[in-house]
């Protein structure tokens, strides 16, 4: 066979798989329906001496957009890598806790600028009290909040919507998933925080391609403030 047959028969190269409409719906749909129902029993269920509720909202902030993942990873593509779960070099990694500590560090000024035009009503009151309780229970804070919940909603923001929404290019994709991310947790004071880690974790996901560093953002940025409550209580 020739050298020009072979190249006339080769496999084409075929555009990456990314999530379509069917992943980002039933993602979005089953993660809010999940939120809401576990959100409600957390409330109804009374304090024990080993799970708070702030433990538990935590488990529900990081399991329902955790099956949330799964329903649309198992819909049609069935394959973690489009959305992005895939290696990356491991200096990444490093520039991820950077930019977490960045943002941890910039939570101050950030609070100062935008608190006063929200409620003075502090939603993560439950949160706090379940770091702040005892070294047991800041333990379960952090395996939660700050490793369980960011693992699930990165999986659901960025693997899937902003690779959703990377169809009509990165200058639509990551402001509009992390407008959607910021206001997924309220109009409240936490939405300036939300909205900074978004971003960071966004750009990180455009230039690597791979979700780890989005991820290492949220997971070090969330636990470095429940460290810091449940430590200086």
């Amino acid at each position: 066979m020739s050298d020009r047959s072979a190249t006339m028969n080769a496999p084409t190269q075929t555009t990456p798989l990314r999530p379509g409409w069917p992943e980002a719906i039933v993602a979005v749909l089953v993660s809010a329906v999940l939120t809401i129902v576990g959100m409600t029993a957390s409330i109804l269920i009374p304090d024990n001496a080993v799970l708070l509720r702030g433990h538990r909202d935590f488990l529900v902030a990081g399991l329902a957009p955790l099956i949330g993942f799964a329903a649309a990873v198992s819909l049609r593509i069935r394959d973690l890598r489009p959305f992005g779960f895939r290696r990356v070099a491991p200096r990444w990694i490093l520039v991820g806790v950077g930019v977490a500590l960045a943002c941890f560090l910039l939570s101050w000024p950030v609070s100062a600028a935008f608190d006063p035009l929200f409620p003075a009503e502090n939603i993560q009151t439950t949160y706090q009290d379940a770091a702040m309780a005892s070294a047991t229970s800041l333990a379960l804070t952090v395996l939660f909040g700050g490793v369980l919940t960011p693992l699930g909603e990165e999986a659901v923001f960025r693997g899937v919507l902003l690779n959703f929404l990377g169809r009509w290019g990165s200058w639509v994709a990551v402001p509009l998933s992390v407008a959607i991310f910021a206001l997924a947790h309220g109009i409240n004071n936490v939405l300036p925080m939300a909205f900074l880690v978004g971003i960071c974790a966004g750009l990180l996901l455009t230039v690597t391609r791979s979700i780890w560093p989005a991820i290492v953002v949220h997971m070090v940025c969330n636990s470095a403030g429940m460290l810091y409550h449940g430590l200086a209580s």
